[in-house]
């Protein structure tokens, strides 16, 4: 094998160690292996996914007194810069290991043990001054290897959804949001050039085929793009194809699913249905775990619970299903003149059991099945809202773009149709006024506003009251 051939081997074989630090990779790792039989070296065991730094002492004559191998380079060490006639004499990074403080004499590439650099270190010169230490762990290292790691797949993550945006934008709709966290993309605008790219595929393809079959897909393409270019509109959040986000829901559900010890602990409090109380003395508070919305411990006036009073700061939703929980923050407060105190025992008091049931009984109707709500009179929207933490404009936007959605459709279907009567254009025309009317209310405005559709539904389905 030619010297060439060989060193350009051994270059990209430390490559692609750097590579392999960050991230695992099974390409990547078959890549290494190939450099590396390609250079006349083999594998002994497989390679891990990160390298963790070596720190060893040197033989006896080198002129450090340890060597760091490391697989990645290290960020703000600086090596010894030996003076001459122009230069004074510079001392290298101040590197603090095990209480003893070391200087950096020079970094040199290195292929020994899988690594590709090496650090010499020699015990700190009383006669420079310290400026900066660098606090030296092997922990401290394989946090920042993670580190790296991290930035280096959101890096690589972001380059291929800017190059493959059109089909980027199909994924399911949690995992976009979940690449927007990473990478920092707007990803409701890789949705939409997704969109736009479906509806041109569509148009592009109409007249390809007659068969039916062929014609019902790109109708659905079609369907599905302007679909999701007005939804994104009014959410402002990214949204994949529906064939890919329900089998994408359907995976994670079973994928996640509770293990037999969290079954049996969820079903042994169930059984209960007890408030859990957890006293919290470095703030003098109390957080109330129920199974129930009680409003005596959401509202801002006093509790008080076993003799004390308590003044409660906030409260939130965790968990979902059967898992779902409320949790209250309460503070001590001391009761003042003329201001109501509200009782909380555990357990309840009968009526009150029996109340607090009724009450989250009524708030899973009106949130369970808010867009059917979002329909109904603006009175009826109104009430919930203020009762029932319904948020009417979202319901009432959601279902203003579905049935514009629809009405335009409908259009479509009867074009064909006013030919012999222009009756048939009266309702699909009433459903598109409609819902431009409640969109303009509820994202102009930001009222719920009813529909024809609601006042009718509700002669036989009242919503809660």
């Amino acid at each position: 094998m030619s010297a060439t051939l060989q060193a350009a081997a051994v270059r990209a074989m430390r490559y692609s160690q750097c590579i392999l630090a960050t991230c695992q990779d099974v390409l990547t790792e078959a890549w290494v292996e190939l450099c590396r039989k390609v250079a006349g070296m083999m594998l002994a065991a497989p390679m891990p996914d990160f390298f963790p730094d070596r720190v060893v002492p040197a033989a006896d004559g080198d002129p450090v007194d340890l060597w760091v191998y490391a697989v990645l380079p290290k960020e703000g060490w600086v090596p010894h810069s030996p003076g001459d006639l122009i230069r004074a004499d510079h001392p290298g990074s101040a590197i603090k290991y095990r209480d003893q403080v070391y200087e950096l004499m020079g970094v040199e590439e290195t292929l020994e043990g899988g690594y590709a650099f090496r650090y010499g270190l020699r015990r700190w010169d009383p006669q420079y001054a310290i400026r900066h230490l660098v606090n030296y762990t092997l922990q401290s290292q394989m946090d920042a290897a993670v580190a790296h790691r991290d930035i280096t797949r959101a890096q690589g993550l972001r380059y291929l959804i800017l190059w493959l945006f059109p089909i980027a934008g199909f994924a399911p709709d949690p995992l976009q949001r979940e690449w927007e966290r990473k990478t920092g993309l707007s990803m409701a605008w890789v949705s939409v050039g997704s969109a736009l790219f479906g509806m041109a595929l569509a148009f592009a393809l109409r007249g390809a085929s007659e068969d039916p079959r062929f014609v019902a897909v790109v109708f659905y393409l079609a369907l599905e793009s302007f679909a999701r270019v007005f939804w994104i509109s009014i959410s402002h959040l990214p949204h994949g194809s529906p064939l890919l986000t329900l089998p994408y829901f359907l995976w994670q559900g079973w994928k996640r699913g509770p293990s037999p010890a969290a079954t049996k602990d969820l079903a042994a409090a169930l059984l209960t249905k007890q408030d859990e109380v957890r006293r919290i003395p470095s703030r003098n508070s109390l957080h109330v775990y129920s199974w129930y919305f009680d409003i005596t411990l959401a509202e801002s006036a006093l509790v008080e619970f076993e003799g004390a009073c308590y003044k409660p700061i906030r409260w939130r939703q965790e968990g979902k299903g059967l898992a779902r929980r409320w949790v209250y923050e309460l503070e001590r407060a001391e009761p003042q003149a003329g201001v109501p105190i509200r009782e909380y025992t555990r357990p309840r008091t009968p009526d009150r059991q029996r109340a607090v049931e009724d009450f989250t009984h009524r708030l899973d109707l009106a949130q369970s099945f808010a867009l059917l709500w979002g329909v109904y009179p603006r009175r009826d929207q109104l009430r919930l809202q203020l009762l029932y933490q319904y948020e009417g404009t979202r319901s009432t936007a959601i279902t203003a773009g579905l049935f514009l959605i629809i009405g335009v459709l409908q259009l479509c279907l009867t074009a064909p149709l006013a030919r012999i009567t222009i009756l048939v254009l009266a309702a699909p025309a009433y459903l598109i006024l409609e819902s431009l009317y409640r969109l303009y209310r509820a994202k102009a405005m930001g009222e719920p506003a009813g529909s024809i559709i609601g006042y009718v539904l509700r002669l036989a389905v009242h919503p809660p009251k």
